[in-house]
């Protein structure tokens, strides 16, 4: 889960004013709203912004489907991707988000380096948030905007704030200092502290994210570099960490560049690999090293957990998959039978934003097939030989038992569809007379 600690900038849905003090000024995540609390519901998360850290501001991090904050730096949480080094920095291992080439074999940035136009702008990359967290796939950055960084950088003017315990190391209250450089807490936790030096020449290291305290406020800000407002992602309350247990489905991502980058060291990439793209599978076991095998078709793969989807073990009433059981008329689960569309041109409508359309979609139309899985989206994922597809839930009716054995076969996809053009030839020629 998102935890507090982390550093933040105004999100997607902001409508907060200059609350934060405008866009780009940065503040830390400092509160986590719990169930049943009625002045920090859940869902909501609390922020001391660097130019007024003591008061606090409540925020929507999935309230009401809302999201007002952006991960800026997640470093201060201690989140470290071992054995992972910044090509152009040489840190190591890379602290926070880890931005990978899918140009380059084995290129990796930090976030400092990423927004600091390290490397070719043209090359598209992958933002990692945690070492099993979900893959992110982002656009070159040549075409991106940017945002100027304000708030507690080197050079920021700063005095004692809400979470100041440390005596008159400043001499005395109001007194201020300038921010010499931004600097771990201890070891693990990367960023999230700063060295100022005091007017009465004292020098010494506070908190600015560790654990989530604040130490020391903005006086006057100042500027920490640019960053890629559209590459930070959002801060919502889900899972960082990726696990999955014995026997649990799981979709394969279907980006090549993305799984054939996340593949070394993770069981490598071949070329057969392609095969499993996009496709479902059962985890046979997850390794110590958070690798995963995966079970699809009768053949094993050793993948990176980073590029796979939980698939939903239950029927689609689930909040997730609401859209597939409103569609359906029912709960839609593993192991039903579905009778697809018959209609190509409704069916290609349908599918935009669904996984798209492909031509190997016609031999079903109007076909019975087996669900194998519904993704957390609520499509559902069909198969029928030797072949898988994911589908609107709208595309599909559930069927019972009867016409589930009397559907489409191995070979009885064609025959199915002729069935259902004969009977449609003949009515219309019927009304015709």
């Amino acid at each position: 889960m998102i935890k507090i600690g982390v550093r933040v900038v105004r999100g997607p849905d902001w409508k907060w004013a200059s609350q934060d003090g405008g866009e780009g000024h940065l503040g830390t995540l400092v509160g986590l709203g719990v169930r049943g609390d009625s002045r920090v519901p859940e869902g909501c998360g609390l922020v001391a912004w660097d130019h007024d850290g003591t008061g606090l501001y409540m925020y929507r991090i999935g309230h009401g489907n809302a999201f007002d904050l952006r991960v800026y730096d997640s470093a201060p949480l201690g989140s470290l991707h071992p054995g992972v080094k910044c090509a152009n920095c040489h840190v190591d291992p890379i602290p926070g988000a880890r931005w990978k080439c899918v140009a380059c074999d084995d290129y990796d940035l930090c976030s400092l380096c990423y927004h600091g136009d390290k490397h070719n702008l043209g090359h598209a990359f992958l933002r990692l948030e945690t070492p099993s967290s979900k893959v992110t796939k982002l656009p070159p950055r040549k075409d991106c905007s940017k945002v100027q960084a304000q708030g507690i950088f080197p050079g920021a003017v700063v005095t004692r704030g809400r979470d100041w315990k440390h005596g008159d190391q400043d001499g005395g209250d109001g007194k201020r200092g300038k921010v010499v450089d931004i600097r771990p807490w201890n070891d693990e936790f990367a960023r999230s502290a700063v060295r100022v030096r005091w007017e009465n020449k004292h020098e010494n290291t506070y908190r600015l994210g560790f654990q989530g305290k604040t130490d020391v406020l903005a006086v006057t800000a100042t500027s920490g570099g640019h960053y890629y407002k559209y590459h930070l992602p959002i801060i919502a309350l889900e899972p960082l960490q990726r696990s999955f247990g014995a026997d649990e489905y799981v979709r394969v991502d279907s980006d090549l560049e993305t799984v054939r980058a996340m593949q070394p060291n993770h069981g490598e990439w071949m070329d057969k690999m392609r095969y499993v793209l996009g496709r479902i599978g059962k985890v046979v076991r997850q390794f110590d090293t958070g690798d995963v095998k995966v079970l699809v078709d009768g053949e094993e793969w050793t993948l990176n957990p980073v590029v796979l989807d939980s698939m939903m073990p239950t029927t689609t009433t689930s909040r997730q998959g609401a859209r597939a059981e409103a569609s359906s008329g029912g709960g839609i689960k593993s192991g039903d039978s579905v009778r697809v569309i018959g209609d190509v041109s409704k069916l290609k409508e349908l599918q935009k934003g669904h996984g798209g359309f492909n031509d190997s979609m016609r031999k079903v139309l109007g076909c019975v097939v087996t669900v194998i899985g519904i993704d957390k989206d609520g499509d559902v994922h069909v198969k029928h030989g030797d072949q898988q597809w994911c589908l609107n839930p709208q595309a599909v009716e559930k069927v019972d038992g009867s016409e589930a054995s009397g559907g489409a076969g191995e070979d009885g996809d064609g025959a199915e569809m002729l069935r259902r053009l004969l009977a449609s030839a003949l009515l219309k020629a019927f009304v015709d007379k």
